[in-house]
């Protein structure tokens, strides 16, 4: 079976990278280690945030995470054509502006699936983009 380009949500890291839902932690790094992933600067950004905020990991912790992540992961920069892209999206699918630039992200980046607890499980896209939530069981 062939690994399929997959954008990752940051809810997704977060359950992979910390142990308070050893289940969710469990199914997260599963996906993780079945897809090529890709994330996004935002992703990379609110990851950060939350670990800081939410949890008591170092910041060395965090950093070197933040490391190994982006050994395995395609990571992709923001760009202002982005924010344009989540306006369409945003308007068409009624998704919050940050998720709706997740979804453009994932689009520009050629992904075939985004993984995500926070948007419907099996939505399609613009044709393009499948929507898997890997905790609805």
């Amino acid at each position: 079976m062939n690994a399929v380009k997959t954008f990752i949500d940051t809810n997704v890291l977060i359950y992979a990278f910390t142990a308070d839902e050893p289940a969710k932690q469990q199914t997260a790094l599963k996906y993780l280690n079945n897809c090529l992933p890709v994330i996004s600067t935002q992703v990379v950004k609110e990851f950060s945030n939350v670990l800081l905020k939410k949890t008591n990991i170092s910041l060395q912790a965090i950093q070197e995470t933040i490391n190994e992540i982006i050994d395995v992961a395609e990571v992709v920069n923001e760009e202002i054509g982005l924010v344009f892209s989540a306006f369409g999206i945003y308007k068409q699918y009624k998704f919050s502006f940050y998720d709706s630039l997740i979804v453009a992200t994932a689009i520009k980046s050629r992904c075939q699936a985004l993984l995500s607890e926070d948007m419907q499980d099996g939505q399609i896209i613009d044709k393009k983009l499948k929507v898997v939530n890997p905790f609805k069981f």
